[in-house]
């Protein structure tokens, strides 16, 4: 069953390995991407097109928020 995530902390969002990879102070959190619905993005993450790319492969919806939580966007991969 696949699974809401939701980011509240400012970091990296990255593809390792056929995951994704959160890194917040020298820790990291790996997500698999198949358990991964959408992920609810509230801080200030850093991405790259790999992993717009990879995300949109697998069908995982980006949504953003703004800094007082009001909804900025969302990236919906093509079908």
């Amino acid at each position: 069953m696949k699974r809401n995530y939701y980011i509240f902390k400012d970091g990296d969002l990255k593809r390792k390995d056929n995951s994704l990879v959160f890194n917040i102070e020298e820790q990291h959190h790996y997500i698999p991407v198949e358990d991964v619905d959408s992920i609810y993005v509230f801080g200030e993450i850093s991405f790259n097109t790999k992993l717009i790319n990879f995300i949109a492969k697998s069908g995982v919806v980006l949504h953003f928020f703004n800094y007082y939580g009001f909804y900025s966007g969302s990236f919906y991969p093509r079908e």
